[in-house]
């Protein structure tokens, strides 16, 4: 029987930059997984946009759970599809931050 992928997460502020971390039971997609350190983290990632986040997944019908944090970080809950298309949003934010990181 397949397990529901669940993406459990948090970016939060890591000094001047910014850094991921999955919850100890979430999915792991490849995406993540090739970037992540021996601390099970990926970092730098590129400052998450909140609102950009809940604009494409209204965009693509994909129920998720956020709670923004104090310094501008952000939790996310994604089950199922809306985990895939979370994914999907996730790749420009661990991508991005090599740009941005110089």
């Amino acid at each position: 029987m397949q397990k529901t992928p669940v993406l459990d997460l948090l970016i939060a502020r890591d000094g001047d930059a910014w850094r991921l971390y999955l919850a100890p039971l979430s999915w792991r997609p490849g995406l993540l997984l090739m970037r992540m350190g021996k601390d099970g983290t990926v970092f730098p990632v590129a400052r998450p946009d909140p609102e950009d986040l809940e604009r494409f997944m209204w965009e693509t019908d994909s129920p998720y759970e956020q709670r923004r944090t104090n310094d501008g970080g952000i939790e996310i809950v994604a089950k199922g599809r809306s985990a895939v298309t979370l994914l999907v949003w996730l790749e420009e934010v661990v991508r991005g931050a090599a740009v941005h990181s110089t």
